[in-house]
């Protein structure tokens, strides 16, 4: 019997999980990428509004989705496309929580799949690597990752880490694999048919939502022209990602405007400073988003809350100069 198994990625409108509005499959079997499928799907009704942050990442749109499948139609041709087979994703336990979201929101029961995760087995083989991010570990294997947050690239992104993860261990199968690495497939837990609604934490905007939707709307302040032109910040576009301890956003962005710094909202090429914030521990996709930058090219400072404010007090006078002489405005 042949070692067949589904690499896939998802796309979402929204912070919901369950708000799938794009997947990519990739069939391997023997060793070999014997098949490809994506399609864009339209959201399950409870959580099927647009973030501007989700479309400006994967550029996916409302009117896109329009005519797409709903999530009952693509959750069967998944199930097909995998005949049964193992699904493999990076950072899986995002990709199979889309997967039990949507179901849970549509009211289909969802029957236990088996999973590996590539971002997992890439942090086992080549632990030496500065983050095991998508871009990262295919440069790593040689694979031209050209179009990242696209789901038809970041599933065939996987199958080939994992492909290129079997000759480094020299296995054949995915289960000689996972042998190797000592981590068995995963399993995800079974839910029956029937109106089973998530959580309402889960999908309900709530107050963390309306403070984030507030902070959206929040017009940005426009930086201060008689601030101090030495100072770390005059000048340079500044983004806040996750949630700052001693500041909220808005406070921020009008310290950071009367040092003379521009505040942004969203990282670009033409962002110079980048402070990240708590996020449960790991990265915001904004950070992530400036991390991917700088590996092509730009050169974003990607700072802490305490360096924040380190440089917002050393905005005028002697505090800038002596900032400036230790070198610390200049990009790292």
């Amino acid at each position: 019997m042949p070692d067949s198994w589904t690499a896939i990625d998802f796309e979402t409108a929204n912070r919901d999980r369950g708000s799938v509005c794009a997947v990519g499959l990739v069939r391997v079997a023997d060793g070999r990428i014997v098949d490809r499928y994506t399609t864009l799907v339209r959201p399950p009704a409870p959580v099927d509004h647009f973030d501007r942050f989700n479309t400006e990442f994967h550029g996916i749109t409302p009117e896109q989705v329009a005519d797409a499948p709903a999530w009952p139609q693509v959750h069967r041709t998944i199930l097909e496309f995998a005949d049964g087979g193992p699904f493999v994703a990076h950072n899986a336990v995002f990709d199979m929580g889309v997967i039990q979201a949507a179901c849970a929101h549509t009211g289909l029961a969802d029957h236990p799949l088996d999973y590996v995760c590539s971002l997992d087995t890439a942090r086992r083989t080549w632990p030496a690597l500065r983050d095991h991010r998508l871009p990262t570990v295919c440069r790593r294997i040689g694979h031209d990752l050209r179009r990242h947050h696209a789901a038809d690239a970041d599933a065939e992104a996987a199958a080939h880490i994992m492909l290129a993860a079997f000759r480094e261990h020299g296995v054949a199968t995915l289960p000689e694999l996972c042998r190797r690495l000592r981590r068995p497939p995963r399993r995800t837990a079974a839910r029956p048919a029937g109106p089973a609604p998530l959580p309402e934490a889960l999908w309900t905007p709530g107050a963390k939502f309306d403070r984030w939707r507030r902070e959206a709307e929040t017009p940005l302040p426009e930086p201060n022209p008689d601030a101090d032109p030495g100072g770390p910040l005059f000048g340079r576009v500044v983004c806040v990602s996750g949630e700052l301890a001693a500041l909220s956003k808005p406070e921020a962005w009008r310290r950071i405007a009367a040092a003379g710094g521009v505040p942004a909202k969203n990282v670009t090429r033409r962002t110079d400073v980048l402070v990240t914030g708590a996020n449960g521990g790991g990265r915001t996709a904004k950070h992530r988003r400036a991390e991917s930058y700088n590996a092509t090219g730009s050169a974003i400072d990607i700072i802490d809350e305490a360096e924040l404010l380190a440089r917002l007090a050393a905005g005028t006078g002697e505090k800038a100069a002596a900032y400036r002489s230790e070198g610390r405005q200049r990009k790292t």
